[in-house]
């Protein structure tokens, strides 16, 4: 597909089921028990017409600037939209970037009677030089995207300094596309909101994963200016409901969006090996996203749509030919399902895939250990940790050798009913008390001990040599019966399937229920299959799940007399 001057904006169609989209650069939501909270809001949202000021207000606490010098908008693109259309109303009719950059620029330049002046620009230093000699009388309206859609580049100050300052001369405002700013190693807002001639545009879409409601915001140089960018539009653009949920996020949820984060960087980080394994290379980004080129690039397009796996090609841009925009995935299931698909497409080894996932799902915690990781001597297979986020504090001791000492405080009773149950058949000590945010909701701390329990049997392990490796078992509990399979293989991959039908079990939902085993496997590095064959009863089932992924993991952490128990010699 190659687009006409009078095309809008168009990415190419997926000929297959895209059950992973990683072509959009969208994020995991940052509000949590968001169906809770989407119960709770006030009908008077949507039969009254909808106020911004709330929200504005919010977020010059949060940008520390005027909050009269926020202007909301449908999206950081309708703010781009109206910056663009009020530059070249005058005799300036032209806007100076660089490419490739986000594509609605030349679009929304093109619909408003403009003309593009581009400086190419794929990766490495801003070239500052060639940049500033394209600025002159004609020019209406400089734009700078950093971090950069589709590369991830980032613009130094000292280059948008220089670049503003040519701007000035010839009587140009300065606008700054920071859409991907949360994911870049700095962000330089205080400085850029100090000068009166820089325009400023971000978004909830990114970050917040708050894309369907459409929620952006500028930040204007000047009262005055504000007020023209609010005035160039109708007087509702965004719903009561986008405005409501948007604030909720920044006055609740600040901690989660930084989180996700934390975790993206990681996934990025990821992505960048795998591609360097899979023959491509990529270009230092600074977005939630990577650009990676392959020289058969439009086959490996086709063949991850194949797979369900959907990434962003660019057709008819001589600047990307051969180059894949591909978005970091969120969860350890999606980086797998990528990594396995294209893995099979380069003809590069899937399993160390397994080990890299597992090692970056256990880091970003502040763990105090006991003995060094590597060296638990032959009598003792013990470990004490104490975990601790801005959501959860875990202090815990395992001896996998145990005598029957079981204390468990997590808050949820269910959670410390199962995890009673779990250290009990597998034979092992296990002292945990959990200190977690439930007044939000069960899921961090369920997850986070699953996270910390997975972690201390790792270590207490050590090398993994002289023990079965492998286990399985059935549990019934009434009616119900359960199955586990278990590899301490080093390679996490959890399929769990519990077949739960309510929503909670006492105070713990049953979503958190199967993500606990997730977690779980993640951190442990081992293959967990837990499937719940038959059972009406939700209570009988879980605990079925559990005893029976006890009597697994006792059995795979027995004792033996021999080394590593694989052919390659490590786990």
């Amino acid at each position: 597909m190659k687009q006409s001057d009078n095309d809008g904006y168009q990415t190419p169609e997926f000929q297959n089921k895209i059950t992973l989209q990683l072509s959009r650069n969208e994020s995991t939501c940052a509000i949590e028990n968001l169906e809770d909270r989407l119960t709770e809001l006030d009908h008077a949202l949507i039969s009254n017409y909808p106020a911004h000021q709330e929200l504005q207000n919010q977020l010059g606490q949060y940008c520390k600037v005027s909050a009269d010098r926020i202007v909301v908008t449908a999206g950081g693109d309708d703010g781009i939209d109206r910056i663009i259309r009020h530059a070249i109303q005058g005799s300036a009719k032209t806007i100076v970037t660089h490419s490739p950059s986000f594509e609605m620029v030349n679009i929304y330049c093109r619909n408003h009677g403009g003309s593009m002046s581009s400086v190419p620009w794929l990766g490495g230093d801003f070239p500052v030089e060639q940049f500033v000699d394209r600025i002159d009388q004609d020019t209406a309206l400089v734009v700078l995207t950093t971090p950069n859609n589709p590369t991830g580049g980032v613009i130094s100050m000292e280059a948008i300094h220089e670049v503003n300052q040519a701007a000035k001369k010839v009587g140009a405002k300065l606008l700054i596309d920071h859409a991907y700013i949360e994911f870049a190693d700095q962000n330089p807002i205080e400085q850029l909101t100090a000068d009166d001639n820089t325009i400023i545009i971000r978004t909830f879409s990114k970050a917040w994963g708050l894309a369907g409601l459409r929620v952006g915001y500028l930040l204007a140089p000047s009262v005055e200016f504000a007020n023209t960018m609010r005035n160039s539009s109708g007087p509702f653009p965004v719903s009561a409901v986008s405005l409501e949920l948007a604030r909720l996020s920044l006055v609740e949820f600040q901690n989660s969006m930084e989180h996700n984060v934390i975790q993206i960087k990681k996934y990025r980080e990821l992505l960048i090996d795998l591609v360097a394994q899979c023959g491509g290379t990529s270009i230092e980004s600074q977005g939630n996203f990577i650009l990676a080129k392959f020289t058969e690039a439009d086959y490996i397009w086709k063949g991850l749509a194949e797979d369900g796996v959907g990434v962003r090609i660019f057709t008819g841009n001589a600047y990307l030919k051969n180059q894949l925009r591909i978005t970091c995935p969120t969860r350890p299931a999606d980086y797998l399902q990528l990594a396995q698909s294209l893995c099979r497409l380069c003809n590069v080894d899937f399993e160390s895939q397994k080990v890299s996932i597992g090692v970056a799902h256990t880091q970003g915690t502040e763990e105090t250990p006991s003995p060094p990781r590597d060296a638990p001597n032959e009598t003792t297979r013990v470990w004490t940790s104490n975990r601790q986020t801005k959501e959860t504090a875990i202090d815990l001791t395992i001896n996998l050798d145990g005598s029957g000492i079981i204390e468990i405080e997590t808050g949820i009773g269910f959670l410390d009913h199962m995890l009673t149950a779990l250290a009990f058949h597998a034979g092992f000590d296990l002292q945990l008390k959990c200190t977690g945010d439930l007044h939000v909701d069960d899921h961090h701390t369920a997850e986070d001990c699953a996270l910390a329990l997975g972690t201390a049997i790792d270590n207490a392990l050590g090398k993994r040599s002289g023990i079965k490796r492998f286990g399985y078992a059935y549990a019934p509990l009434d009616e119900s019966l359960a199955r586990t399979v278990i590899d301490l293989s080093g390679r996490p991959w959890p399929e769990i399937h519990l077949n739960l039908e309510r929503e909670m079990i006492g105070t713990w939902a049953c979503e958190n229920i199967t993500h606990f085993f997730q977690s779980f496997a993640m951190t442990l590095k081992c293959s967990l299959h837990v499937d719940v064959l038959r059972g009406t009863n939700d209570h009988h089932r879980a605990e079925a799940a559990f005893k029976s992924c006890a009597k697994a993991l006792r059995e795979a952490l027995t004792r033996t007399s021999g080394e590593v128990p694989s052919t390659k010699g490590v786990l």
